[in-house]
């Protein structure tokens, strides 16, 4: 390898946030933010457990800890598990402290159950909090397919979408319950939401389950990136979502 394409991978190792995998197998990940919730995690659990697919879940620590039985739910279906901070707050407006304590906070609720995997709140980090995650040991893994379902108000233009853009490789964001419960975010009036309501999403999901079940295998993401090349891109500041 030109050592200038060297030092270019070595960057964006520690740089790049995981966004897809290059593959050619008929794989994809389905990853779900903001959890565990007493209500909307079991239905989602039970969904996988249907169709015999696996997911990713980035867990806040604060959740977590209010739900440990759900902790080890999600790991003994066979599901991965990452961190996605203590609280919730977005980590540019954090001081690198609060950044390192948030994500050690989140570690010890989660215990032996945890991946090397996290999810800045919102999708929002910086240079500075990529590298602090890349120094702590973590992969910072991001998407490639939004679903949007934190507006999404119809499950069959939901799973439309979703049916229309999950390819192989892909990792695809969702929620299975919303930590801001109520709250207005990056621009999205509160009143015109399902903020709370994960019905559209569960909806959405038995669909897209049920028409790519036989054609796609649902894997976790660390058995995602081992199905391929995972492909990094530098993804900092922006946010891209309510994840």
């Amino acid at each position: 390898m030109h050592p200038r394409a060297a030092i270019s991978t070595a960057v964006r190792k520690v740089l790049g946030s995981v966004t897809h995998v290059v593959t050619t197998e008929p794989v994809a990940a389905l990853t779900f933010d903001d959890g565990p919730d007493s209500t909307s995690t079991p239905l989602v659990l039970a969904l996988l457990e249907k169709y015999h697919a696996r997911g990713t879940f980035f867990l806040v620590g604060q959740a977590a800890a209010d739900h440990p039985d759900l902790v080890k739910q999600i790991a003994g279906g066979g599901h991965a598990i990452g961190l996605h901070s203590w609280d919730h707050r977005a980590f540019p407006g954090l001081s690198s402290r609060e950044r390192r304590r948030q994500i050690r906070t989140c570690e010890r609720v989660l215990g032996p159950y945890a991946a090397r995997l996290f999810r800045p709140p919102y999708g929002e980090q910086t240079v500075a909090s990529r590298i602090e995650a890349s120094f702590m040991g973590y992969e910072v893994v991001g998407w490639n397919v939004n679903s949007g379902d934190w507006y999404q108000s119809d499950p069959a233009v939901l799973s439309q979408y979703l049916l229309g853009t999950v390819e192989p490789g892909a990792i695809v964001l969702l929620h299975d319950t919303l930590f801001d419960k109520g709250k207005a975010a990056h621009g999205v009036d509160a009143e015109h939401t399902s903020w709370p309501d994960r019905r559209v999403m569960l909806q959405a999901l038995e669909i897209v389950l049920d028409r790519l079940s036989g054609r796609y295998r649902f894997v976790t993401v660390p058995e995602l990136m081992c199905a391929g090349q995972p492909r990094r891109s530098f993804w900092f500041n922006k946010s891209r979502s309510m994840s």
